[in-house]
Order: structure tokens, then sequence, then C-alpha cells
């Protein structure tokens, strides 16, 4: 791991823990063993380095193989989405599970998570990647299953998907107030609870 990896370690960390406006740059330097001043070889300053773990976190989801293979394709034509939504629902919980079984992503979504009062960058980066982004996702959704005859007529697409989607949100928030360290068998619990609420609300709301 070389020293600007370090950085981006050892910053996420503590801004998980403590807050990013209770962390100094100087108490980043301290727990990677340089000098402050060497920081700013890899780093403008503090805000820099909480771009970067935005940007990273942001490319996770651009970039994971998983997401974007065409099994999760939100296209009107796509066989998966068409004949068992559940299974599509399924697999980008698994690619989502997978993407959250490093320690280091996990920490990401809790500095938003536990951060974003206080703070507007974060508070901007959670309104727009974390709710904003996945709601346009699960309205289009809906929105083919209903096209498609799927689900029934008089289902608004819009509110089902802020539904589908509050539950999991709800669920995360719960875990990272609860615990500092989130333990494995915990977060295997978010994902099976998460997955049931969604079958229990496609069946609700599929055409019998």
């Amino acid at each position: 791991m070389n020293t600007k990896e370090k950085i981006f370690d050892v910053s996420l960390d503590l801004f998980s823990k403590k807050g990013y406006d209770s962390v100094s740059l100087r108490e980043i330097a301290e727990e990677v063993g340089i000098k402050k001043s060497s920081i700013y070889s890899h780093y403008s300053s503090k805000e820099a380095i909480l771009m970067d773990i935005f940007e990273y976190f942001t490319d996770l989801f651009k970039y994971d193989e998983l997401l974007n293979s065409k099994d999760l394709l939100l296209t009107a034509d796509n066989e998966i989405l068409l004949e068992n939504p559940e299974l599509f629902y399924h697999q980008g919980s698994e690619a989502i599970k997978d993407m959250l079984s490093e320690e280091r992503n996990l920490k990401i979504w809790k500095l938003i998570f536990i951060q974003m009062h206080y703070n507007e960058n974060i508070r901007l980066f959670f309104q727009n990647e974390i709710l904003v982004k996945p709601l346009v996702f699960w309205n289009g959704f809906f929105t083919i299953l209903k096209e498609k005859g799927i689900i029934r007529a008089d289902c608004n697409p819009k509110l089902l998907a802020k539904e589908y989607y509050s539950f999991p949100i709800y669920l995360l928030l719960e875990l990272c107030a609860k615990y500092d360290d989130i333990p494995q068998s915990s977060l295997d619990n978010f994902f099976d609870e998460a997955e049931n609420h969604a079958k229990f609300l496609l069946d609700c709301v599929k055409v019998k």
C-alpha cells in the first residue's frame, strides 16, 4: 500500500468513527506516520480526501461487473426482469452484498449515513447518489412492470419505488447507528430482511 492509499484508508477510518469535521490533517498524518506537510504531496486539503472517497464509492457502482451485467439492465426486453422480478432484485442485492463485504466500502456507507447532517458535501452526496439515483432506477423498474401488465394498472411506480427503497435505507441507518463495526451476521440479516420486504411488496401488487 502506497502513502496515498494509507492516507485514504486512515482518513476514511477516522471520518467514519469521529466525524469528518472532528478530524484534522495533523491527526491523519500522525496515524499514517508522516508529517502533515507530506499530505499535500497527495491531497490539496482534507476536503480533497473526502471527494476522493466519494469518487471511489461512485466508481464502485459505475464499474461493478455484476451491477452492470446484461441481466441487470433496466430495459423492457430484459427477460429476467419480466419473467422473474424477484430474481432481478436478488441478483442486484447479491452484487451490493459482495461490495459491502469489503470493510472499506462499509465504512463509506457509515460515513455517509452518520455524517450527512453535519457536512454539506456529504449531505449532497447522500441526496444525489444514495437517494435520487436509486429512486429513479426503481421508478423505472416499476414503470416497466406496469406497462407489461405484471403489476396492477392502478399502481403508482414512483410511490412504489419509495416504498421499495425506503425499508433497506431504514435498516442501514439502524445498523450504522448501532455499531461502530457492523458484524457480518448483522449485515447478512440486513440483506435477508430487505429481500423479504421486496418480495412481499411485489406480491402485493402483482397481477394474480
